[in-house]
């Protein structure tokens, strides 16, 4: 549908109100939206196995944690019409709070404006408004138990971080929304403790409104993880929200309206660094966010995950296979396998993804693309220097071992800048990134880059 006629027939939406449902074991959260005058959606969340302890959380607590899992969820529904206004009814926001959750929605729905063809930015695009006279929540400022939470997807970052919490001796339990069968494999194969797995809906009439032709696009899913970790640390007990969002989430795909879209923003270590400030300022002042493998680049997590064979089989970092499978076609398929094929045996690599990605000419428009020769794509990728470089050692790989090279490589050859520069690839594999892990958690990190380097 035409972008300007939905922001002029739906001209506010709204946040109305949450509600809450009890039981000893048992929390569900309903959210109310709204877009006048025809338009109206009720997603609920579900935390589960919540014990007895989680009662002592103060109402006004979990009330403004809820109140803003509310808030990050409106950006999926609000979409639909990206109308001009969004007016939030259950509680008040500061003018800072307001500016902060602009920022998030600008930056985090770029993909989304682009896609469409938006021009997000005119003046007043959005406006984001808490009603007058409403109160605001609190900050949490009791102390919060002293225990890490990991969010788990099932994919390579994510079962890097784990692998190297277990094998520090840290306890730590994994959290996980609506989990996928690759990522109970790894909570299970990780840690002894039982994983927090949270069940969020999606309403069936946004679902229609799609169909119909109504806006649609991506939004910044690992913010909503991040307000959702949040919401752990206080039902669950837990002080630490650990994620596994790594430096190459920093690079953009695209330019567009004089912006830089970046499909992975709320990956990026410029949110990282606003949500974990947010959480403390607004949430609560003795919780903690950061990133274990924020200060390495998917080549060097390529690396570092050759060290954990027991992982191999059980990962699973396709997107576009649902199956729990790995399709092989996609860009996510193609960055994950070429920035493993440096450090494994082929035979191992091969075992992984089924075949030999290099062999199958489809592979040569994804690493195009991968490569910064056309738009990056919009997936979790590695750099495109990344991918230049991890091509490179890869080629140096084949011609050492007295290999031919396969088509896929062949063609980087004649037609990638760089491809020969396997010095790239060096200084690549020796950064170390800007980071806000704290010293405990450094130190394992920095004890395994170590031990992969003998």
């Amino acid at each position: 549908m035409d972008v300007a006629e939905l922001r002029s027939r739906y001209p506010v939406f709204r946040y109305e109100g949450f509600a809450l449902e009890r039981s000893s074991s048992r929390l569900t959260a309903r959210f109310k939206f709204s877009i006048p005058p025809d338009i109206a959606f009720a997603p609920e969340i579900i935390f589960e196995a919540l014990d007895e302890s989680w009662r002592s959380v103060s109402d006004e607590s979990l009330q403004n944690l809820v109140f803003h899992l509310g808030l990050i969820e409106s950006f999926s529904y609000w979409k639909a019409t990206a109308s001009p206004v969004i007016e939030v009814h259950p509680a008040g926001l500061s003018e800072e709070q307001i500016s902060w959750w602009e920022d998030l929605l600008v930056r985090g729905m770029g993909e989304f404006f682009f896609r469409n063809q938006i021009d997000f930015t005119t003046e007043r695009f959005v406006k984001i408004t808490s009603m007058p006279n409403t109160s605001r929540y609190e900050v949490h400022r009791g102390e919060l138990t002293g225990r890490t939470l990991l969010t788990i997807g099932g994919g390579r970052d994510s079962a890097l971080a784990a692998a190297l919490l277990r094998d520090s001796g840290h306890p730590f339990t994994c959290m996980m929304l609506n989990p996928s069968t690759a990522a109970q494999t790894i909570a299970r194969h990780v840690s002894a403790l039982p994983p927090l797995i949270i069940r969020r809906t999606i309403c069936p009439e946004l679902l229609e409104l799609n169909r119909r032709g109504y806006l649609n696009g991506h939004t910044p899913f690992s913010a909503y993880l991040a307000f959702l970790g949040a919401a752990c640390l206080l039902l669950y007990g837990y002080s630490d929200i650990i994620v596994a969002n790594e430096r190459s989430s920093d690079e953009g795909n695209v330019h567009y309206r004089g912006s830089e879209i970046n499909h992975q923003y709320s990956k990026s270590f410029r949110f990282e660094t606003r949500f974990d400030e947010y959480l403390r300022r607004f949430l609560m002042s003795g919780g903690r966010y950061f990133s274990l493998v924020r200060p390495l680049y998917e080549l060097q997590i390529g690396k570092l995950f050759s060290k954990f064979p027991d992982l191999f089989q059980l990962f699973k970092s396709c997107n576009r296979n649902r199956s729990d499978s790995w399709c092989g076609r996609c860009a996510k398929c193609v960055s994950v396998f070429l920035t493993m094929y440096p450090f494994l045996p082929p035979a191992a690599l091969f075992k992984i993804f089924g075949h030999d990605l290099f062999d199958s000419e489809e592979t040569i428009p994804i690493l195009r693309e991968l490569a910064g020769l056309e738009i990056k794509p919009f997936e979790c990728v590695a750099t495109a220097n990344e991918i230049v470089a991890a091509a490179a050692l890869a080629i140096a790989k084949l011609r050492n071992n007295s290999q031919p090279l396969p088509p896929v490589l062949q063609y980087a050859v004649r037609h990638i800048p760089g491809i020969n520069d396997t010095e790239a690839a060096s200084v690549l594999l020796a950064a170390y990134g800007p980071h806000r892990i704290p010293q405990e958690f450094e130190s394992l990190l920095r004890n395994a880059l170590n031990q992969s380097a003998r």
